[in-house]
């Protein structure tokens, strides 16, 4: 409830002039708006905390609204929309501020921002509150579907479902432990709605790193030589966490003696009674994958970082929640070089199309605030993926190399 909100940008070209887009393309986008949050009403409303309740609440009463902001921008499309490394800040004109204070928070702030000539990108600040990637992400495709077709319906995939009563309250459950304001003193665990104020390391950058099908396959490889037992499981998901934790470590950017990689887990699926996937809410329970920087840096790095992973996973038969109870860090805790990651390839963000075709580039901002990385499909290549990462310049430059290195000698084997 007090991580720093999401925000992220969905990138279309478009080479048309900003008054072309105004007349032509902005109404829609701005009528099918209008008619995706009559589905999805809660975003419009406001997070608070009642003095009776024991959690806060989504409040949502007729005449709330979704703030929408236009903007035109005289900045290089291409060069924002990019993969290569660029300063942190050139990004956060392009996605909205959410109004909150200490006792009421907005769900979700839109932002268009026009190229002349060359596209025009949709940034989204959401309350982390309200939902979770699998949430934001149906939320965004069924504005870009009623966009394109211009039907107010929506298809069942896209069809969010509120009903809370199939989940079975647990009085000592993460949700529980999340919000209770007596769990300590620090600021984290108070009443107040406003957002924990992360700053970003001075001298940041992001850039996007894109693993190919056959750089995942080779992954798979190197760890099923090395390792036998015990199964390991061996997704994109997992190779592609994995590997990154390895280039992070190796470029000094972790150099804590132990190491946590939080991993939050979609609960939908996996609770008794499941839940369907278009529950829409935030479903997920963080898991952490802890291992010794010393075993990460070493010649099996690779391989024990993915045993650390199979082994969250192989936990998860037993109950997604009962190790989140007892693996939720209390915040006067010491936290040892925390890292996590955002999103999933499984989302599928570039099927995003309003209309105007498939996002030339989706990025998460809000990594450079939260220090996770983030996770999609490649828009260009099945079985591909793309890892955003924000880091100081300097590690950066040393991740990348490492990382480019480590691939090349995967190609060698």
């Amino acid at each position: 409830m007090r991580l720093h909100p999401v925000q992220t940008v969905f990138f279309y070209e478009y080479p048309n002039s900003t008054t072309h887009f105004i007349h032509s393309f902005l109404p829609k986008l701005k009528h099918s708006l209008s008619l995706t949050l009559q589905h999805f009403y809660p975003l419009a409303g406001n997070l608070i905390w009642p003095p009776e309740s024991e959690k806060p609440i989504i409040l949502y009463v007729n005449g709330d609204s979704v703030s929408l902001t236009i903007a035109e921008s005289k900045n290089d499309f291409y060069d924002l929309s990019g993969n290569h490394a660029r300063n942190i800040t050139e990004s956060h004109p392009l996605v909205p501020h959410l109004p909150m204070s200490d006792t009421l928070a907005s769900m979700l702030a839109l932002q268009v921002t026009v190229f002349p000539n060359c596209g025009f990108c949709i940034g989204i600040t959401i309350h982390h509150a309200a939902v979770d990637g699998q949430s934001s992400t149906m939320f965004m495709k069924s504005w870009a579907s009623i966009c394109r077709s211009g039907d107010s319906s929506l298809s069942p995939e896209l069809l969010p479902f509120y009903d809370r009563t199939l989940i079975e309250d647990d009085p000592e459950g993460p949700e529980k432990v999340y919000s209770n304001p007596t769990r300590s003193k620090t600021e984290f665990n108070s009443r107040s709605l406003a957002v924990m104020d992360r700053k970003a390391p001075p001298n940041s950058v992001r850039s996007t790193f894109e693993l190919s099908r056959a750089d995942i396959e080779r992954l798979r490889k190197r760890v099923e030589k090395n390792k036998q037992t015990p199964p390991l499981h061996i997704s994109t998901f997992v190779l592609t966490c994995a590997y990154v934790w390895v280039c992070l470590v190796r470029a000094d950017h972790l150099r804590k003696k132990r190491l946590r990689f939080v991993v939050a887990v979609d609960c939908r699926a996996r609770l008794d009674p499941p839940l369907p996937v278009t529950y829409f809410g935030n479903c997920v329970a963080c898991h952490m994958v802890h291992a010794e920087t010393s075993d990460i840096k070493g010649e099996d790095g690779l391989g024990i970082a993915v045993e650390g992973f199979s082994k969250v996973i192989r936990g998860l038969e037993n109950g997604v929640l009962i190790s989140t109870k007892k693996e939720i860090p209390a915040p006067s805790e010491e936290i040892e070089a925390p890292f996590g990651i955002a999103w999933s390839n499984r989302f599928r963000v570039y099927e995003t199309d309003f209309g105007c075709g498939r996002p030339t580039k989706v990025e998460m901002i809000s990594i450079d605030k939260s220090g996770a990385m983030s996770l999609v499909e490649s828009r260009d290549e099945a079985g591909g993926v793309e890892v955003g990462l924000a880091l100081n310049k300097h590690e950066m430059e040393v991740f990348a190399a490492t990382f480019a290195n480590g691939l090349k000698a995967l190609q060698i084997c």
